[in-house]
């Protein structure tokens, strides 16, 4: 009798010690940062943060919500240090379309890109940080699909030296159609189904509007055009193959190579331009996973191993010196922002949001938090053993104070870009 209670005994502290292991495990990579800031108000649906070139600050747009469900979608750039001080407005009006992708600020933090269709139809311009210069690049380049909420997907991308910017021209009919799901109980969108032109092609301008070339004209879906570190080549999507995939090609469209056949989006180089990370989709259990190759096409392997229905692990960001990755995990309406090593191993969840990039000082994170039907900016202060080395080079922001033009009335899907699962159909990239 007393075997079996000292046995019993031992049973029962045995269970305890497991769960205590298991709920330290737990606490050690499933614990938020210890400081998150809150840059914004929710007083308006803010978003697209990007770091400038030197850290310092951040430049985001602003929308009113009461402009947003009135339709008129009013999106104008603002700026501020760091820790959300010295907010300065940059645009202002409704004349102007905002943008519906990542990283408008040149790498020289000189520039940055917006969308307009004041012209009549949804073209590409560039202005001066200070407000001044404000220019066209592009004429008749249906830019329409920019704007919606598939961030990641379509790609407008400034080479490293500021001098080139590469596009996606495709236009649209029915914009803003999407496939919903059930999930429970409510109806959440899964697939965008908005007719596409087949003129779904890459293009070059430079930073000035001269040479406007396309690299790509296979009659296939070519998108999510995105720089390697050196200038020299692009990576982008394409189904060229008739399966989706990763493809390569030199600057000047030559020399196009096939890296991974299959659905990917979501493309990142890594900054030493060795490696692409990505993300694939499986579509029929409405998942996604996070994948990494080398740039030649070699050494491909998975860092998030996913087979849970509905759960999204998307929009990787390479910390500054690539020993680290920030990446979205979640069911639908859920973004965990988690990091975890390059190689895929030691992912800590540290808080939530989406639009996620990594400061150059590689101390930092800017997110956009979800505060009910609204968006805000957040920092994310990373403790000690999450911090990257910094950039080789931190180029800063000229001081120049902003000038008053013409504003942004924009047709931007801010709401939808929060949708994770923003896919195509199969038939798709």
């Amino acid at each position: 009798m007393k075997f079996k209670e000292l046995s019993l005994g031992y049973e029962a502290m045995k269970t305890k010690l497991v769960l205590i292991f298991f709920l330290c495990f737990f606490t050690i990579n499933i614990v938020d940062a210890s400081e998150i800031l809150q840059l914004t108000n929710d007083t308006e649906s803010i978003g697209f943060p990007q770091w400038s070139p030197d850290g310092d600050r951040i430049i985001y747009t602003s929308s009113d919500l009461e402009t947003i469900t009135s339709g008129d979608w009013v999106v104008d750039f603002w700026m501020m240090d760091a820790d959300g001080s010295n907010k300065t407005q940059l645009t202002s009006g409704d004349t102007i379309l905002g943008l519906g992708f990542n990283n408008p600020l040149s790498p020289d933090g000189t520039q940055f890109l917006f969308i307009s269709n004041s012209t009549g139809d949804h073209e590409l311009w560039i202005m001066n940080v200070n407000g001044s210069n404000k220019k066209q690049l592009t004429h008749g380049a249906h830019l329409e699909n920019n704007l919606l909420g598939l961030t990641g997907r379509w790609g407008i991308s400034w080479s490293p030296d500021s001098s080139q910017i590469v596009y996606v021209s495709a236009s649209s009919e029915n914009r803003n159609v999407w496939e919903t799901v059930e999930i429970n109980g409510k109806k959440e969108p899964i697939f965008n189904i908005s007719k596409v032109s087949k003129d779904y092609d890459i293009w070059i301008v430079d930073h000035d509007g001269s040479n406007n070339l396309k690299l790509t004209t296979s009659g296939k879906d070519n998108i999510g055009a995105t720089w390697r570190p050196d200038g020299e080549k692009i990576a982008f999507v394409s189904n060229e193959s008739g399966n989706g995939g990763i493809w390569v090609m030199n600057k000047d469209g030559s020399d196009k190579i096939q890296l991974v056949d299959g659905s990917a989006y979501n493309i990142d180089w890594s900054p030493d331009g060795t490696k692409i990370v990505y993300v694939k989709g499986d579509h029929e259990n409405y998942t996604s996973s996070i994948w990494v190759i080398d740039g030649d096409g070699s050494n491909k392997k998975p860092l998030t191993n996913n087979s849970e229905y509905f759960v999204s692990q998307s929009y990787p960001d390479w910390s500054p010196d690539g020993s680290k990755i920030v990446f979205n995990s979640g069911s639908i309406g859920e973004y965990g922002i988690w990091i975890m090593n390059s190689d895929g191993t030691d992912q800590i969840r540290i808080g939530e949001g989406l639009m996620l990039q990594w400061s150059p000082k590689g101390d930092k994170i800017v997110s956009t938090a979800i505060k009910g039907d609204r968006l805000a900016i957040s920092v994310i202060v990373l403790d000690e053993e999450l911090v990257s080395r910094p950039a080789s080079s931190l180029a800063s922001v000229p001081e120049s104070p902003p000038e008053k033009t013409p504003g942004f009335s924009v047709v931007i899907a801010v709401l939808m870009l929060a949708m994770t699962f923003s896919l195509e159909r199969k038939k798709r990239i």
